[in-house]
């Protein structure tokens, strides 16, 4: 590894370790499901794995972040020993937080006492698949700094990116693999977390306009994230930098609805809660703006990951 560290990569580790973070915090921290009852024993279990898993994650995020810049600068055994360490506790974390998400799925479903519609199911699944798959996409992006294809190994390594031509396409196989685990979680976490739930709220509430506008609104956003993140990934594929800027201009094209869906589904979210919010409780406050950075910033993320196909933010 050496000095010579990828201004674009640093972008991409850092806003996905805010958004990560962040996100982590408002869900894990200040779970929802306290709204349930505390005093049954599953509730109980599924509050303290989501808590420990989501602290384990936001500390094992901003370590990994300011480690990198220190991975990126040595060849030293000792400090890749502590980074992949370090992924490791994370990557233990997300799946203690993924078993708490899990372990109220379980009591929810079950339970005589919780009647739910297969909609709202389907996003609590959707939230457990998009935990995983995002916090997974976060460690492959960092495992870039430990290994011989990191992007800032500019000097020797094969697979990196100042190594590309102008004329070669950057299908590493670590590329590839970054954009498809963060797409599929993607498609899973916006399609049943998201889209599902809004579905729901249309066909429940029929009498109040200001709610179902907020619900067409997320609704049209995370259907517009979906199909646009899917093409971009495909038109990415075949970009390179020298590519005509016919293929360009598609690609920021569906850059451009991508980031149009994250904001739609914002706005939505942002009029959902300003019509209740004084009636919200503070778990129900944290957990929505925590919906809002979730919403905007991992579909934005992935348009990071695209970025250097087209010759930008490599």
């Amino acid at each position: 590894m050496t000095s010579n560290t990828s201004v674009g990569h640093i972008v991409r580790q850092v806003f996905f370790a805010i958004i990560l973070i962040l996100f982590a915090i408002m869900h894990a921290v200040y779970p929802i499901h306290d709204q349930l009852d505390v005093t049954v024993d599953e509730v109980k279990t599924a509050n303290r794995l989501t808590f420990a898993g989501g602290i384990m994650v936001t500390v094992m995020t901003a370590l990994l972040v300011l480690f990198g810049f220190v991975a990126r600068s040595t060849d030293s055994a000792l400090v890749m020993f502590i980074g992949v360490a370090l992924m490791g506790v994370s990557f233990v974390g997300n799946i203690v937080w993924v078993a708490g998400l899990g372990k109220l799925i379980d009591y929810t479903f079950d339970s005589p006492y919780v009647s739910l519609d297969s909609r709202v199911k389907a996003s609590m699944v959707g939230n457990l698949l998009g935990v995983f798959f995002f916090n997974t996409s976060f460690l492959v992006l960092c495992l870039k700094d430990y290994t011989t294809e990191s992007e800032g190994n500019e000097a020797t390594s094969p697979n990196s990116y100042a190594n590309h031509s102008n004329d070669e396409s950057y299908l590493t196989f670590d590329h590839i693999i970054r954009k498809l685990v963060h797409l599929l979680g993607m498609i899973l976490y916006y399609s049943m977390a998201v889209a599902a739930l809004a579905g729901y709220v249309l066909d429940e509430v029929k009498n109040n306009d200001d709610i179902t506008t907020a619900a067409r609104l997320i609704l049209a956003g995370s259907v517009i994230t979906i199909v646009s993140s899917t093409v971009l990934a495909v038109v990415s594929f075949v970009a390179s930098p020298s590519t005509n800027a016919g293929v360009k201009g598609v690609g920021f094209l569906f850059m451009f609805l991508v980031f149009a869906g994250s904001i739609l589904m914002v706005a939505g979210n942002g009029k959902y809660m300003d019509l209740g919010w004084d009636n919200l409780t503070q778990e129900q406050k944290v957990s929505s703006v925590g919906d809002c950075f979730g919403f905007f910033g991992f579909a934005n993320v992935f348009i990071l990951y695209c970025l250097p196909d087209f010759g930008y933010l490599m």
